[in-house]
């Protein structure tokens, strides 16, 4: 009554059998390759021919298996659908119906994989340098780099500039040339700024003198190009300084001015001009020191450790961002596949046929077989990996689609090591369609 699947059971998987031989003598020729592409992922639930087989694995399934096997799965499958009790209900291969769902929710895992290598494979791409030239660089440096704090930094400068325009705003009301509050506010923000703009320059060609004015090596061309721009800051650092104390000098001298004349009208002592010029201009070295002090304290030695950490954990959080909207995007498809498994599950309950039992005995005969054809398979596998033991750490084994699972695909495929590929599991499906 059931002559598919008394022939697939029937199926000689002995150690001496033919089959097996068919299957081991392929074996040779396939340890040999120098690559090995697998069937592909949206095929893991293909019953005629499963994904992750060698070609080896694929052809001879084909040839011994697939065809005994897939008639005894549609034996029992329509034993199953026509098996109607009085109420007209149904059975269903419960087996076939899961891994519909299953391969279902794979291919689209598969296309939304493919979506997103395209889409972001240029960031993926970035970040994996920025790790690389990174961590490169941090190894040969030997240390880890300074944490840039940017925001710390700006407040910091923003607060001696307010501060020196508390030193300097009442100066520079007295200058004869400014002739209103606004030209005032102005002339003293330029003068902090400038102070502040010296400081920044100076503080980080001193936390960066030994890569500024020290060869890196004999072939390091581009020393002359780093001493040439260090003496830039410098000189701009100078240039700023210098005008700004003029200024400062020039707006406390006529302040200065009306107190001494005010004083020999109303015969009282005078302020000294020297003295109190020099005092103005303490206050604000003071400021340049402590600007000089900031920049030093919060660079890097080296600029271009400091650039690559920066850009380093620029794309770090660009990544994070990714994983979120990936790892969501694969949780709906899996809670997509459980609710859909849940309700395959609620029918196989719900709608049994009178011949219900009969034929789950014919499906477990099956898969009683399967574990033979399986436990055969994966000892070819193990002898295959044995057999390239020399290149079991070599990304030779390919995937198509297989990257679906992946949190950071950055193509459909996928390519791993032998090692690895013994270690992924190995079934066979029920979807013959």
């Amino acid at each position: 009554m059931f002559n598919a699947v008394d022939a697939y059971a029937r199926l000689d998987l002995g150690r001496d059998s033919e089959l097996v031989r068919s299957l081991l003598d392929r074996l040779p020729g396939e340890g040999d390759s120098q690559t090995i592409v697998l069937t592909g992922a949206k095929q893991m639930y293909d019953g005629r021919q499963p994904g992750l087989m060698t070609p080896a694995m694929a052809s001879w399934y084909m040839e011994k298996i697939a065809g005994a096997r897939a008639a005894a799965i549609s034996e029992v499958n329509s034993g199953l659908q026509g098996d109607a009790a009085e109420t007209g209900a149904k059975s269903i291969y419960l087996e076939m119906e899961r891994d519909s769902v299953r391969a279902k929710t794979v291919s689209e895992a598969v296309d939304e994989a493919d979506r997103f290598a395209q889409q972001h494979g240029e960031l993926l791409q970035e970040y994996d340098r920025s790790h690389t030239e990174y961590h490169k660089m941090r190894a040969g440096i030997a240390r880890e780099a300074q944490k840039p704090r940017t925001g710390v930094y700006v407040l910091a400068l923003f607060i001696l500039v307010v501060l020196e325009a508390f030193i300097n705003f009442e100066s520079f009301l007295r200058v004869p040339y400014i002739t209103s509050p606004f030209l005032a506010t102005g002339a003293t923000l330029a003068v902090a700024v400038a102070i502040g703009f010296a400081g920044h320059h100076h503080g980080i060609v001193l936390k960066q003198w030994a890569y500024y004015f020290s060869p890196h090596g004999p072939d390091d061309r581009p020393y002359e190009g780093r001493r040439a721009d260090a003496v830039r800051r410098l000189v701009i650092g100078a240039v700023l300084l210098t005008v700004g104390l003029l200024l400062v000098a020039g707006s406390r001298y006529y302040y200065l001015k009306d107190y001494i004349l005010q004083a020999r009208i109303l015969g009282t002592a005078a302020p000294s001009m020297l003295g109190g010029i020099a005092f103005m201009l303490f206050g604000n070295l003071i400021a340049y020191i402590a600007a000089t002090l900031i920049s030093y304290s919060l660079h890097d030695p080296n600029p271009h450790f400091a650039e690559r950490y920066r850009e380093f954990v620029r794309l770090s959080r660009e990544l994070e961002k990714l994983k979120t909207k990936r790892r969501a995007a694969q949780a709906l498809l899996l809670d997509g596949q459980s609710n859909a498994l849940t309700r395959v599950n609620n029918q196989d309950n719900s709608t049994r046929g009178f011949r219900y039992a009969e034929l789950r005995q014919q499906a477990a005969r099956i898969d009683e077989k399967d574990q033979e054809v399986t436990g055969l398979l994966l000892s070819y596998r193990a002898s295959l990996v044995q057999k390239m033991q020399d290149r079991a750490d070599q990304r030779i084994v390919k995937i198509p689609d297989g990257a679906y699972d992946d949190l950071m695909p950055k193509s459909r495929d996928t390519v791993i090591t032998p090692a690895e590929y013994a270690a992924r599991p190995l079934s066979l499906g029920y979807v013959i369609a």
